[in-house]
């Protein structure tokens, strides 16, 4: 009798986990094959059944490949050392969704690689992990010889979405379009590259690019993307001369982020207007000196394929080869006394707002007559969600204008105003790793804009929390 009542429950909890328990799936529908220096969306089918709360889909990539976000379903997303995490605080109620992301093969990519991914959840105050079933996908050469992952009968079939090419004649010993350009000299492509001519991409999708220089060293670039009535994913990528660096200026809702000479502006829908105007301040290495190109495409979606309207090469002069008249900042007006006249000014002292600052050198507004107008915020800032990092490049206890910036600090950039424990902080820029804004940091620094100490600060749902407290939330390291 104990046995039979023993097998009985045995069975019952097969059978109760067999129409309860296991429905818990990730599937992954991608092309099995794609070619160098393309890109493709991969669509996540996530069952969830019944979960709530936390957690965590990871996606590991091979060496060559790369993820950016298209569609999140309201998780955080980061790409680093080749992870892409999706993170929720909170999953979506329904029991089954789908993200997205684009996934992009470098230039110099080969082979069959494998991907495999996981979902990480809490269930009954435990950690639970479902596998999704390992796929591979051929670049170049071996593009005959992989397959994917067989996919269950009840998901959709794989299809193959690959970058839309199209490709133009090599121009010959050509200057980059005066019509994208505009420039105190004469700038032209240097020697190692050829200029790459400008290509509108399908919809009707164009961008041009202006580079402007400001001083010996720095630029100012502006690009303008006419999309029309495009929405959804869209993402502006520059690649920089070598030793070139960028800092975000006006990234028109896009999320920005610099890794070495590569420039990115990601946005996961785009705005409703039909022109983007994108710009950031370009800073060469010391010794720089000659001509230089920059190029860039502008990448997005029609009907889940990738296409691409190409910016074309724009080419500048940095270092002594410069013809502009560097301006430098005008003199602070002079405050002294004068016959009949009584002098007033009002001095800001700008100090730390944390015991970490306390190190850090104590600045005072110049006293000018300028400093009593009411300071114009040069940036409102958006609505934000998950985790994000900004940089602060100043504190005080009242707040001061971008005429101030300029003259104080030689800073034409954005910034927005934070009130926090009766203190007025600056911030800049948003970005969604913790690399990239430690990276930001370090370009205020290398630009010499005499900041007391910028430092990176970090936000769940838009509220201040501490950089580590975002670091075991979004599950990164100090190092991504």
């Amino acid at each position: 009798m104990i046995k039979i009542f023993t097998l009985l429950n045995v069975a019952g909890l097969i059978l109760f986990n067999m129409f309860f328990g296991g429905d818990v799936s990730v599937t992954q529908n991608m092309p099995a094959s794609m070619d160098p220096g393309t890109e493709v969306r991969v669509t996540v089918t996530i069952n969830k059944d019944q979960i709530t709360g936390f957690a965590k889909l990871q996606i590991d990539l091979p060496p060559g490949l790369s993820a950016t976000a298209i569609e999140t379903k309201g998780a955080s997303f980061t790409f680093a050392e080749g992870k892409a995490k999706f993170i929720w605080m909170a999953l979506p109620t329904q029991p089954s969704f789908k993200v997205s992301y684009t996934l992009s093969a470098d230039a110099t990519a080969s082979g069959t690689l494998p991907i495999t991914g996981r979902l990480s959840y809490i269930q009954d105050n435990e950690r639970k992990t479902v596998d999704m079933a390992p796929s591979t996908i051929a670049i170049g050469n071996g593009s005959n010889a992989a397959a994917t992952a067989p996919v269950p009968a009840s998901s959709p079939a794989s299809t193959t979405e690959t970058t839309a090419q199209q490709d133009a004649p090599a121009p010959t010993n050509q200057e980059a379009p005066s019509a994208t350009a505009t420039m105190s000299g004469t700038g032209t492509a240097t020697a190692s590259e050829q200029p790459v001519p400008p290509q509108t991409g399908t919809g009707d999708v164009s961008g041009t690019r202006t580079i402007t220089p400001v001083s010996t060293y720095e630029s100012l670039v502006t690009v303008t993307v006419k999309k029309g009535a495009l929405r959804g994913f869209g993402k502006l990528q520059e690649s920089l001369p070598e030793g070139f660096t960028a800092v975000a200026k006006d990234n028109d809702e896009a999320i920005f982020s610099a890794n070495g000479r590569i420039v990115k502006f990601v946005w996961l829908n785009l705005p409703s207007k039909s022109e983007l105007t994108v710009r950031y301040r370009m800073i060469a290495p010391a010794g720089a000196n000659g001509a230089y190109t920059v190029n860039g495409e502008f990448g997005y979606l029609v009907n889940d394929l990738t296409q691409r309207a190409v910016i074309g090469s724009t080419a500048f002069n940095a270092g002594a080869a410069t013809a502009v008249a560097v301006v430098t900042p005008p003199p602070a007006a002079d405050t002294s006394t004068k016959t009949g006249t009584v002098a007033t000014a009002t001095t800001t002292t700008e100090v730390p707002a944390k015991p970490e600052e306390a190190k850090k050198p104590v600045e005072t507004e110049p006293a000018t007559a300028t400093t009593a107008r009411k300071p114009v915020v040069t940036k409102t800032p958006a609505p934000e969600s998950g985790i994000t990092y900004k940089v602060q490049i100043t504190a005080a206890h009242r707040e001061v204008g971008k005429p101030y910036f300029e003259q104080r600090h030689h800073y034409s950039g954005d910034f927005s105003i934070e009130h926090n424990d009766g203190w007025i902080k600056y911030v800049t820029g948003m970005f969604d790793r913790y690399k990239a804004a430690r990276e930001q940091r370090q370009a205020f620094i290398d630009a010499q804009y005499n900041f007391p100490g910028p430092f990176v600060t970090a936000y769940n749902n838009g509220e201040r929390i501490t950089v580590q407290e975002a670091l075991m939330i979004s599950g990164q390291r100090s190092a991504q």
